[in-house]
């Protein structure tokens, strides 16, 4: 017993019509649920995932600063002379 050609459209029309409502009641709860989330696990307290991470990482942390060091001010100020520089760096802080 078969579906013929207006049955499977039919059906079709239904499931989409279904998951589109579906859909649109998921999604403002979906979006409510995670700004909830966000904001109670998201803020620097204690006892809180973000606090824990704050406090000790897992992992090292390093930053790197490149300092550059003009070697001719004078004659760019006076002449607008090709700026000589030389790199200072990089410093690595943990």
């Amino acid at each position: 017993m078969g579906c013929d050609r207006n049955c499977g459209l039919i059906v079709g029309a239904v499931i989409g019509a279904f998951l589109a409502v579906l859909g649109g009641i998921l999604m403002p709860v979906g979006d409510m649920l995670i700004q909830k989330t966000i904001k109670k696990e998201a803020v620097l307290e204690e006892g809180t995932i973000a606090f824990k991470n704050w406090v000790k990482t897992d992992t090292e942390v390093y930053r790197q600063f490149w300092i550059f060091d003009v070697q001719n001010p004078e004659e760019v100020a006076v002449n607008s002379s090709r700026i000589k520089v030389k790199q200072r760096g990089p410093y690595t802080y943990r």
